[in-house]
């Protein structure tokens, strides 16, 4: 299964569409999932991406590829930082594929 999780964008089709970081993790809590795209910005004072990947693997998920679809290259770095940062402190996978996709 794959989650796509954008407040804006058509989901593109194989995806099950979900618009704020509320609902990616209660999806996370719900299915596993074998590839996640994410959007950094999902509305004005709302969670965003860096929100999402921060709670996602504070609570233990893990996904082996995740896609950022986003336009915002500020927080696309934000949110692989914040990844890289978890790989050195041995919290994720090494293995995990992180791609830049646009749908």
């Amino acid at each position: 299964m794959k989650l796509y999780i954008d407040d804006t964008r058509a989901v593109p089709f194989g995806f099950i569409l979900v618009t704020s970081v509320d609902e990616a993790i209660d999806e996370c809590k719900l299915y596993e999932f074998n590839q996640i795209s994410l959007d950094f910005n999902l509305g004005f004072r709302k969670k965003n991406g860096l929100d999402f990947i921060v709670e996602f693997f504070s609570q233990g998920f893990y996904v082996p590829h995740l896609n950022f679809h986003s336009d915002d290259s500020i927080g696309v770095s934000k949110m692989i930082s914040e990844i890289n940062r978890k790989i050195i402190e041995g919290k994720i996978n090494k293995e995990i594929k992180i791609t830049r996709i646009s749908y």
